[in-house]
C-alpha cells in the first residue's frame, strides 16, 4: 500500500510519526510529561542531565517539547549532534557555538565537528 492511500484510508493529512510534528500538537502522554518536567528542573536548577532509554521511546521529542517552551530571550539553545569525540570535544564545540574562543588550539575533528553543529542550529 503506498503512502497516500495509507493516509487517505486512515483519513490523515500526512504521516502520524515525524520528527518535524510541531510540539504543540504533541499527544502529550504521562511518560513525555514527565520526561518535559525532568528536563525544565534541570534548567530552572541549571543543572546539568542525561536522558537516555531504548531507540523509539520519545527522547528526541521530550527534549524539543522541553526546549519548545523556553523563552528565547531567556535562553540559547544549542545543538550537539553526535558527542562521541569526548568530553573536551563537547566543551570546545559549546565554546564555539557561543561565540567564543577555545584556550589551547583546537584538535583536527574540531573542524569537523564545527561545521557538523552549524549545519545542524535549531530554530529558534
Amino acid at each position: 500500500m503506498s503512502a497516500p492511500s495509507w493516509l487517505g484510508h486512515f483519513g490523515l493529512a500526512r504521516m502520524p510519526f515525524s520528527k518535524t510534528i510541531p510540539t504543540d500538537q504533541l499527544f502529550i502522554r504521562p511518560g513525555l510529561e514527565q520526561a518535559v518536567a525532568r528536563i525544565r528542573f534541570c534548567l530552572q536548577e541549571n543543572g546539568i542531565g542525561c536522558l537516555v532509554g531504548d531507540i523509539g521511546v520519545g527522547k528526541t521529542v521530550a527534549v524539543r517539547a522541553a526546549l519548545d517552551s523556553l523563552d528565547p530571550t531567556r535562553y540559547q539553545r544549542l545543538y550537539v549532534a553526535d558527542p562521541g569525540f569526548g568530553v573536551r570535544g563537547i566543551y570546545v564545540t559549546l565554546i564555539s557555538a557561543l561565540g567564543a574562543q577555545p584556550r589551547s588550539p583546537p584538535r583536527p575533528w574540531s573542524a569537523t565537528a564545527r561545521s557538523s553543529l552549524s549545519s545542524t542550529r535549531p530554530r529558534r
